[in-house]
């Protein structure tokens, strides 16, 4: 068993024995493993994760800047709730099950690269939004890394797909598939800058969280972009109705929006997030390209606010088939993602 050790050590390490340029084990916390030239600096050459962690947390921290770490070949367990059925009386902090809320988190790496990673969620899905509120989120990225850009996740079944925390500015998420979320497919309520680009968010509760709920955060000099990305909503039960949120969750304080050849779809007739739509498109500042799909056969609520351009309106099976064709499109043109072994190929 490798034996962890911190970076200045590492590093007094391998300047002392040039010979040990590739090391097995921890550098820093949570790296499978990292190359390191012989004058004691860590080479720009990624740092690789692979394998089954399973429950095991993963923490990488206090890399030096731009930094790659590519997780293609590795497989992560997402899993928020001790009991499979959380209740009014038995909640999802009580029960014998395993947890690893936050699977992978990334601290204090500015500029980093991160590549693939398969997330598997064990968040359950049938039950009430309130009752399965134990906070989690497959990958979260914090506290000093800014300009992080995550490429070609796969993960579902999970709480919160992507959190994005306190210090991660300037965001960039590149060509992920996310499914089955039961809350937020990306989390951004420290209203950061950022870019959600070529994105699949196939099923979630919420699509892009944009509210610091009751913190004081002032997010509206800041700019959200949305680009070419698809977003689905999916019905789950909350507060004992079988709802979803809005394709964003803006608050009055949110970063203006732009939103650029996407597609938000809309799953139920009894969606929630009306005052959050119009939020939406009260902070939109660029629009083009777009399309917002009603998925139901049943007409169009006649309060439901709609963008004021750049959208086109499609209903019904029109509107089916137009998400179906778009996603097809997109799991085709993205086979470097990963995939679980039900999924398309």
């Amino acid at each position: 068993m490798s034996t962890n050790i911190d970076r200045r050590s590492f590093l007094r390490l391998v300047s002392a024995c040039p010979a040990l340029a590739l090391v097995s084990g921890s550098y820093p916390t949570g790296v499978g493993r990292a190359l390191v030239g012989s004058d004691g600096h860590l080479d720009n050459i990624p740092i690789v994760l692979s394998g089954e962690f399973g429950y095991e947390q993963k923490v990488i921290r206090d890399l030096p800047a731009e930094m790659t770490i590519d997780a293609r070949d590795a497989s992560f367990i997402v899993a928020n709730s001790r009991n499979p059925d959380p209740n009014a009386l038995v909640g999802c902090d009580v029960g014998w099950l395993p947890v690893n809320r936050y699977p992978l988190v990334i601290r204090n790496c500015p500029g980093v690269h991160f590549i693939g990673g398969r997330f598997g969620g064990e968040v359950p899905l049938a039950t009430d939004w309130r009752d399965t509120y134990c906070n989690s989120a497959a990958l979260l990225v914090r506290d000093g890394t800014s300009r992080a850009t995550v490429e070609g996740v796969r993960a579902r079944r999970c709480w919160d797909g992507i959190r994005l925390a306190d210090g991660a500015d300037g965001f960039h998420l590149k060509g992920c598939w996310l499914s089955e979320i039961r809350d937020d497919a990306v989390e951004n309520d420290y209203l950061l800058n950022g870019v959600i680009e070529d994105c699949l968010f196939d099923g979630c509760f919420a699509g892009v969280s944009l509210d610091p709920a009751s913190n004081d955060r002032d997010g509206r000099e800041k700019v959200v972009t949305i680009d070419q990305s698809l977003v689905r909503m999916n019905s789950y039960i909350a507060k004992g109705e079988l709802t979803h949120q809005a394709p964003i969750k803006a608050a009055d304080a949110a970063p203006k929006l732009r939103i650029r050849k996407s597609i938000f779809a809309l799953s139920s007739a009894n969606m929630r997030g009306f005052p959050r739509l119009k939020r939406t498109w009260k902070r939109m500042i660029e629009s083009g390209g777009n399309a917002i799909l009603w998925l139901p056969d049943e007409p169009l609520p006649p309060d439901l606010p709609l963008p004021p351009s750049g959208f086109v309106l499609l209903k019904g099976a029109k509107a089916r088939d137009y998400w179906d064709a778009a996603r097809r499109r997109w799991v085709l043109a993205h086979p470097d993602v990963p995939r679980f072994s039900d999924d398309e190929a």
